[in-house]
């Protein structure tokens, strides 16, 4: 399973981190100016994480794999970790797919 995480940055803006079990990062949210923001852009992310054609396969300029998540409107959702290949950036995919719809919220940004 995985977990949103829902966190205060010290510039005052809110993230959202989608992590699997062991803590692993798979997708960083855009920033948001206010905490309601941030949670509605759980429900966004939850809602387009399942469909392959909101994902933007990109590659780094030193030769390295992400991805980006979109919304409905071309808008970023949230940016993938670095992957060494594109094999694994794929799973990381997959991944996000699998587990953004069911995944609970933690909120650390009290």
């Amino acid at each position: 399973m995985g977990i949103f995480i829902v966190k205060k940055e010290e510039d005052g803006h809110y993230y959202v981190s989608l992590k699997v079990k062991g803590g692993h990062i798979m997708l960083n949210s855009i920033k948001h100016l206010s905490k309601s923001s941030c949670k509605n852009g759980i429900e966004i992310i939850r809602a387009n994480a399942s469909d392959n054609l909101k994902y933007e396969y990109k590659k780094t300029f030193d030769g390295k794999f992400y991805f980006r998540l979109k919304s409905v409107h071309g808008e970023v959702l949230g940016n993938s970790q670095i992957y060494e290949t594109a094999e694994h950036r794929n799973v990381g995919i997959e991944t996000v797919r699998r587990i953004a719809p069911l995944a609970s919220v933690v909120d650390l940004a009290s």
